[in-house]
């Protein structure tokens, strides 16, 4: 389990293979649209040009909707429904180009939105570098593009984009048989196919961001280095991607092979448990599962926690037989062993048609000359993610507040003492972010504390002799505001969005200790927070008036229950919202705390929810009582994001709740 951090103590993310609803079927989020301005196009009838293509991100996109606008911001199409293989088809072309597109839907447990420009009718692709070229030849993020005229997306600077990304990708274009030609908008795209554009989608991560000027990050998934590329400047280009010749040897399309039968498997208890074509058949013998009660080593024991996780469902609401594994999303692949080692993550649509998570971090591994599921993809557990909220007072006036952070996780492993967590900066430098250690007495630990400066706060001290631990399972390093907790964020778009964790044996950090033969490890940062200046344009849910008046004049005897319904919208673009829930007081309300009071899923494309709440302790909540509202979900580049209203008629007008 993710635990949220000390600033918030609101924030859990599932724990691996605890089902989690997310959607069903997933809908573009609507924005408010306005006509203006004249386009750089001319006129298309609409009985003559259709516009057809595949949203994909090296899988196809699923439960997609799609949107078209035309130059002048005119809805072309709405809510157009994209296929299962991640193709759309027959949008007849009305107004001026160039167009516009915006598809929204899963790319494996994530809710991401993909953007594009078509000049022309014909082929228009959407995918995670149409997205990248529509940044560069706009200079704005994309999101921020999808509405009015957009007058700086002109033919030239769409080629020019386009250069730029094929100049920087040329290495992973040669090494999928594409030309130095290939347009990432028409050119020949079949998902799942894991060759030719398909499979160079599979070999990068590509990450849209903010600091000062918009930029774009691609990582490798399959191949080495850290590309980081501004609008229109060479100079703001940093660093380069490398193809890997291990990754050309690799049998993707075994990974399918792979999710179907698991897919299969999934039909019933028994076909599960089926040892000749159940999960035990499919499992590396090196799996394992590190989930506290359920924790499991082996095929047969990791099979038979993952039969009985299915059939206990989400949160013990039923089973989930019947359910299918959607299409895997590659993360990063470890190359450097004699088996490869690829990170995915589990996400199944249930009979009822909604997606779930079903477990991240988790890995696949060639073994036998096939595909197994490996569970955790790792000897030890180890999690990287990144973080931010902001927290906003309804009862009065004051400013809001917001914080950032980052979480480490790593495994309470029996005599390892000491773990060091490094980046590495644009010239290669590994820095040191933070030590963490044992907690003093504690009993059962599960993962190693954040070793801070005083023993009080959250900053890390770097100093593996000077320094104490605030309690045990500490794991998150909340970020300076400004410029300092800045440096750290633009290491690792420069840098890369990985870190070391080096592990010890002692206390002082100096001995190593070793799991499996390694005593270092290459962790991805599930998403990367936003520097100080881009805080306040973050995708937050704005919560309507009528929600936030509920929330100040909730007041519950002991044992009783109410309904809070609220509806919200979002300025700056979509995010993939999670989780519903009230709170009595933000210092004891993480998941299962009694001040949590009532709590509801979401779905990414609702605008609005009930909760149901309850007083469980013994003494009344009052109106005039500190209560918060929360929203939390995650973003397209996988940023926790969470939004507190909170309401404390007890504190000064001007000053924020305090717990």
């Amino acid at each position: 389990m993710h635990d949220q951090p000390d600033f918030a103590r609101l924030f859990h993310a599932p724990a691996a293979l605890r089902a989690t609803s997310l959607a069903a079927s997933a809908a573009l989020l609507v924005w408010g649209l306005t006509g203006c301005g004249g386009g750089n196009g001319s006129a298309v009838p609409a009985s003559l040009t259709t516009l057809s293509g595949t949203v994909a991100v090296g899988a196809a996109l699923s439960d997609g909707r799609l949107r078209v606008l035309d130059a002048d911001g005119a809805m072309v199409a709405s809510d157009v429904a994209i296929g299962s293989d991640g193709r759309y088809s027959g949008i007849p072309l009305t107004g001026h180009g160039p167009w516009r597109i915006a598809a929204c839907g899963y790319a494996g447990v994530d809710y991401r939105c993909l953007y594009a420009v078509a000049t022309a009718a014909g082929t228009a692709n959407v995918t995670p570098l149409t997205s990248a070229a529509l940044l560069l030849a706009g200079g704005s993020r994309p999101e921020g593009l999808m509405s009015g005229a957009a007058p700086t997306l002109t033919s030239a600077r769409l080629d020019a984009a386009q250069a730029q990304l094929r100049g920087s990708l040329a290495a992973l274009l040669a090494a999928q048989g594409l030309g130095t030609s290939f347009d990432f908008v028409s050119g020949t795209l079949d998902a799942g196919s894991h060759r030719g554009y398909d499979g160079l989608l599979d070999a990068v991560d590509v990450a849209l961001g903010e600091d000062g000027v918009p930029f774009v990050q691609i990582s490798p998934r399959l191949g080495s280095g850290n590309l980081y590329l501004e609008p229109g400047r060479s100079l703001g280009s940093l660093g380069s991607l490398g193809s890997d010749t291990t990754a050309d040897t690799l049998d993707l399309q075994g990974l399918d092979t792979l999710f179907r039968n698991m897919s299969a498997a999934l039909a019933s208890a028994a076909a599960c448990a089926n040892p000749a074509t159940g999960l035990q058949a499919l499992m590396a013998s090196t799996a394992r599962l590190e989930d506290g009660a359920e924790a499991a080593s082996g095929a047969a024991a990791v099979a038979q926690a993952m039969c009985a996780q299915f059939a206990q469902g989400e949160d013990g609401s039923g089973p989930l037989w019947g359910s299918t594994l959607l299409s895997p999303v590659l993360e990063d692949c470890d190359l450097s062993g004699t088996t490869p080692v690829c990170g995915v993550s589990l996400a199944l649509r249930n009979p009822q048609g909604e997606v779930h998570a079903a477990g991240e971090d988790l890995g696949v591994t060639r073994e036998g000359g096939a595909w197994r599921f490996l569970g955790d993809r790792r000897p030890l557990g180890l999690y990287a993610g990144a973080h931010a909220q902001r927290t906003q007072r309804v009862d009065a006036s004051a400013p809001a507040q917001y914080d950032r952070a980052l979480s480490f996780e790593i495994e309470a492993r029996a005599s390892l003492a000491c773990a060091r967590v490094e980046q590495q900066d644009a010239d290669g430098r590994l820095t040191t972010v933070a030590y963490y250690k044992r907690h003093p007495g504690a009993t059962n630990q599960r993962r190693l504390a954040l070793w801070t400066a005083d023993g009080y706060g959250a900053t890390p001290s770097l100093d593996p002799a000077r320094g104490a631990t605030r309690h045990m399972d500490d794991s998150w390093v909340l970020l300076p505001e400004g410029t300092l907790g800045d440096a750290t964020i633009r290491n690792f778009f420069h840098g890369g969005r990985r870190v070391t964790i080096s592990l010890y044996a002692d206390a002082n950090c100096s001995s190593a200790f070793s799991v499996s033969g390694r005593n270092s490890f290459r962790v991805p940062v599930v998403g990367t927070p936003p520097i100080w200046s881009s805080m306040e344009t973050q995708p937050w849910p704005e919560v309507e008036a009528p929600g936030l008046s509920a929330l100040r004049t909730l007041a519950l005897e002991p044992g009783a229950g109410a309904t809070i319904s609220a509806s919200w919208h979002f300025d700056h673009g979509p995010l993939g919202l999670q989780q519903f829930y009230v709170c009595g007081s933000r210092g004891a309300c993480g998941e299962g705390e009694a001040e949590r009071l009532g709590e509801t899923a979401l779905r990414p494309r609702v605008l609005a929810s009930t909760v149901s709440v309850r007083n469980a302790g013994a003494t009344p909540l009052r109106a005039n009582a500190h209560k918060t509202l929360v929203l939390s979900g995650r973003t397209g580049d996988r940023v926790g994001l969470q939004t507190n209203y909170s309401s404390c008629p007890g504190t000064p007008d001007g000053q924020r709740c305090t717990d």
